[in-house]
């Protein structure tokens, strides 16, 4: 079998006040094996051909290294880490193979070791082109940071890069909101922009700021400034194609898109995520390893030395028909392509336009369709495709809610 694979290196500098994705700041790395150490790189190789033995896996379609922060590896465990990788299975010829970055990271030297590596797309976190808007969450940059990263990235760097931006930090000025974007007229070789907006989860710093009134944030505004992104990025010729993803022309994020249609996936790493799917049984296998490193890595260290994959460190369950149909529905019409009826058809016997309420006027897609929030099409071929248009994505939760 083929499959995409996922890498999670969880160490940060500093964690940044709005992150709840599982990372470990500098201050928080103690006692033993808690740190970015050569021993978890190889327990990332170890885990590889693991899965790749046990699971016969004859290639891997996609590779992601996120996290945390993976530009905090050095060029030898960069080296290290795609050599294991590439002995539990070859990466496919023309994969795209995307390695996360901060800008205070986009040295030569670095830059130099991702594509001596094979990494041939870079996806960086600028966030902000506004120091008051960075310092406001403790992201460990700067706008000047940022622009000698472009800068570094655009004489060293032959491959493609993707940029992330959010709105609504606070601080953040609808003026210096809107020209952060000049910066895709001045290097274009930025194919891929992800537009957040600013989500304030419970029990982060960000959020027990707000709560004890230390930082205003306005809900409204945020979405307001995601709107006017949106147009800017359209209007600098970058297409949405999902619900916080716009990029040029054939620039699509391909490993994103296993995840959105369902298809087999590795996660490699403490925290990290897998799925399996099996739809002839209509079933699927997701994992998450440990949070614990030094739990990962015994885990990791016993299973490939007694070659027993059930020693992972992991929590796993089984998804049944339901899940995976629903699950299927939410990430098709995160995309604007949207979903096509033989393709829900092959995987669960059944007709999409009944299970989304379009065979009748009075259904839930032939309401949302009335009212001009979603679009209906039909291929030469007769297949009938199914869509939340521009307007109608932006109440993607409400129609996932109905929909259940």
């Amino acid at each position: 079998m083929k499959a995409s694979l996922y890498i999670h290196i969880p160490f940060c500098k500093k964690k940044c006040d709005y992150c709840d994705f599982f990372s470990i700041g500098e201050s928080d790395r103690r006692g033993k094996n808690n740190d970015l150490s050569d021993s978890y790189i190889e327990a990332l190789a170890k885990e590889a051909k693991i899965y790749a033995d046990y699971y016969k896996i004859s290639e891997w379609k996609t590779v992601y290294v996120g996290g945390g922060t993976p530009s905090l590896l050095s060029p030898s465990q960069i080296a290290a880490l795609f050599s294991g990788i590439k002995k539990s299975a070859p990466i496919a010829e023309n994969a795209e193979v995307t390695f996360e970055m901060n800008p205070d990271d986009a040295g030569e030297e670095f830059l130099s070791s991702c594509e001596k590596a094979g990494i041939n797309r870079l996806s960086m976190g600028v966030q902000a082109l506004d120091d008051r808007a960075l310092s406001s969450v403790h992201r460990g940059s700067s706008v000047q940071i940022i622009l000698n990263a472009l800068e570094s990235i655009k004489n060293h760097w032959k491959g493609r890069l993707s940029v992330d931006f959010i709105a609504g930090l606070p601080g953040h000025t609808w003026k210096s909101f809107e020209n952060q974007f000049d910066i895709l007229k001045k290097y274009p070789n930025i194919d891929h922009v992800s537009l957040y907006t600013l989500t304030v989860e419970e029990n982060t710093p960000l959020w027990k700021n707000i709560e004890d009134g230390k930082i205003s944030f306005s809900y409204e505004k945020a979405d307001k400034m995601w709107l006017k992104g949106r147009n800017i990025l359209e209007k600098s010729g970058y297409f949405q194609y999902e619900v916080s993803n716009f990029a040029k022309k054939g620039c699509e994020a391909r490993h994103n898109s296993a995840y959105w249609k369902q298809e087999d996936y590795i996660g490699l790493g403490a925290g990290a995520s897998g799925s399996l799917y099996d739809f002839e049984k209509k079933s699927a296998l997701r994992w998450t390893d440990s949070l614990s490193i030094p739990a990962y890595l015994a885990g990791v260290d016993e299973a490939f030395s007694l070659g027993e994959i059930s020693r992972l460190k992991r929590n796993v369950e089984n998804l049944d028909e339901k899940t995976l149909e629903f699950e299927f529905l939410m990430l098709g019409f995160r995309q604007l392509c949207g979903v096509r009826e033989s393709d829900f058809n092959k995987r669960f016997g059944k007709s999409l336009a009944g299970r989304i309420g379009a065979e009748n006027s009075e259904g839930l897609f032939s309401q949302w369709k009335k009212n001009r929030l979603a679009v209906e099409k039909k291929s030469p071929d007769g297949d009938r495709t199914y869509a939340l248009n521009r307007r109608g994505i932006l109440l993607l939760n409400r129609f996932l809610e109905e929909l259940i």
